[in-house]
């Protein structure tokens, strides 16, 4: 083989693994990742302005439009924020808060839910005790675990140009909330529809839709919502429905349960046995259940929780994350918490040592809530990492905001909060034994005895038992 030959081989060899312009562009997409689907939030008092944005279209690999299981623009879901504790080597109990839904909605579609099947047993166990049932039926500020429903809608922040730019946004609204913007919505409808014959949605169309108003305000310590629809419609632009389709659909966002997610929960519900002195984690079914809903999660599913690890991640992180004071923020929101709730004014004293650590160019005064300086921080921090050299390392933000669980760590950011640890109980804690047991029986013939010592000895150094039946099924 002539050298001539040799080298026009080789280039044809070369000229094969040369790049187009379109296959550049798909691979910048491939490696840019799903894009980040920003939250809107209605968490202080004041008027917010949203434009309803209806629900993106499914395409085929082809292009083309699938059909549509479900038309309008929310979906449902029913989530719960669970407080973990997890040791710290600085003596201080630490919370990591993890977002859970409820695995047996429909959307979701597993036969069976860790939080119902453990509220179902606690009843049956405890049925006696009124204040406990009480506290486990309620929401989770006071200790319960009762869910949260809510619905998923993507909108437009239309309260300002700066504000829409931001293009589409989540925004998971309370049930009592969602009402009443149906229930204007409809009322419009009725009119619309009896002056021009409008058939379509008066909120959510692409054309001929209205803004919708959201009052926030506050009233003797209780948080209220007014909705108004204006009577000036506001069309979407192209480039806005261009970034819809972009986004990860709204099932993906918010229908997303995981091995990581069911081994947290089992962790939650264990220490809250042991915080109520109860034991329904023993019961057979509730190994029953974890034992099936173990079955149906997919065998790919290679996520993992364990307190070690969770209290590893946390010492590395050493301070709260912007990623953490976002997760305690949307909380306080779903509790409807004021201003002068205790947990609003703590999270404003994490925002503020935030800024001082990470020397953020952020002024905090008296007029700025803590919506708008989460905002702010958030520039700041974005400013930073755009001004930051390219072989720089990330920054500690963008290190702190990874989980346990990096494939989840959007929607099981985790939210870090630290209190006092308890001072350690001067006698050993007595577990109540399951109802029919040989230990059950052993309790009830030292009853007496029991309770001529407790008469003796001081209030606090005498545990609480109940004693509880469970009902035969």
């Amino acid at each position: 083989m002539s050298e001539e030959l040799k080298k026009l081989n080789a280039f044809e060899a070369f000229k094969l693994t040369q790049q187009t312009y379109a296959e550049a562009e798909e691979k910048a997409k491939v490696e840019a990742g799903t894009p980040k689907v920003e939250r809107f939030r209605i968490g202080e008092d004041g008027e917010y302005s949203i434009r309803i944005l209806p629900l993106a279209p499914n395409f085929d690999e082809d292009g083309n439009v699938l059909p549509m299981d479900r038309k309008g623009y929310e979906y449902a879901v029913h989530q719960l924020f669970i407080a973990i504790d997890v040791p710290s080597k600085k003596g201080k109990n630490k919370k990591i808060n993890i977002p859970v839904i409820r695995t047996t909605d429909k959307e979701v579609g597993y036969s069976v839910d860790l939080i119902d099947t453990y509220v179902k047993i606690a009843k049956e166990m405890y049925s006696d005790d009124e204040e406990l049932i009480k506290m486990i039926s309620g929401g989770s500020f006071g200790g319960g675990l009762r869910w949260n429903y809510q619905h998923a809608i993507m909108v437009l922040d239309t309260s300002s140009d700066k504000e829409r730019a931001k293009g589409p946004q989540l925004w998971q609204c309370s049930h009592a909330q969602y009402k009443e913007i149906d229930a204007a919505k409809m009322r419009l409808w009725k009119e619309l529809r009896a002056d021009d014959g409008q058939e379509t949605c008066p909120i959510s169309g692409f054309t001929d839709a209205y803004p919708v108003k959201v009052i926030r305000s506050n009233s003797n310590n209780r948080v209220e919502y007014t909705i108004e629809i204006g009577r000036k419609t506001l069309d979407i632009k192209e480039e806005e429905l261009e970034r819809l389709l972009a986004l990860p659909r709204i099932p993906e966002q918010i229908y997303r349960y995981t091995k990581y997610q069911m081994e947290a929960t089992l962790a939650f519900l264990k220490q809250y046995d042991e915080k109520h002195d109860m034991e329904v984690c023993n019961e057979p079914d509730f190994k029953e259940a974890v034992d099936k809903l173990a079955g149906e999660l997919p065998a790919d599913d290679t996520s993992h929780f364990d307190l070690t690890g969770a209290a590893n991640k946390e010492e590395d992180k050493g301070k709260v994350t912007i990623d953490s004071l976002w997760g305690e923020y949307d909380m306080i929101i779903d509790q409807d918490l004021g201003e002068k709730s205790d947990e609003y004014q703590e999270l404003r004293e994490k925002i503020r040592q935030f800024i001082e650590d990470k020397r953020l160019d952020v002024r905090i005064s008296k007029t700025k809530n803590n919506l708008q300086l989460l905002n702010e921080i958030e520039e700041a921090l974005d400013s930073e990492q755009s001004q930051a050299p390219v072989n720089e390392e990330k920054s500690d933000d963008n290190e702190e905001s990874s989980d346990e669980a990096p494939e989840d760590n959007e929607q099981e950011a985790e939210n870090e909060s630290e209190e006092p640890e308890e001072e350690p109980e001067e006698q050993p804690r007595r577990r109540r034994s399951r109802p029919g047991s040989e230990a059950a029986e052993q309790e009830k013939k030292e009853k007496p005895e029991e309770k001529e010592e407790k008469n003796d000895a001081p209030a606090e150094e005498s545990p609480r038992r109940r004693v509880h039946s469970r009902r035969l099924r």
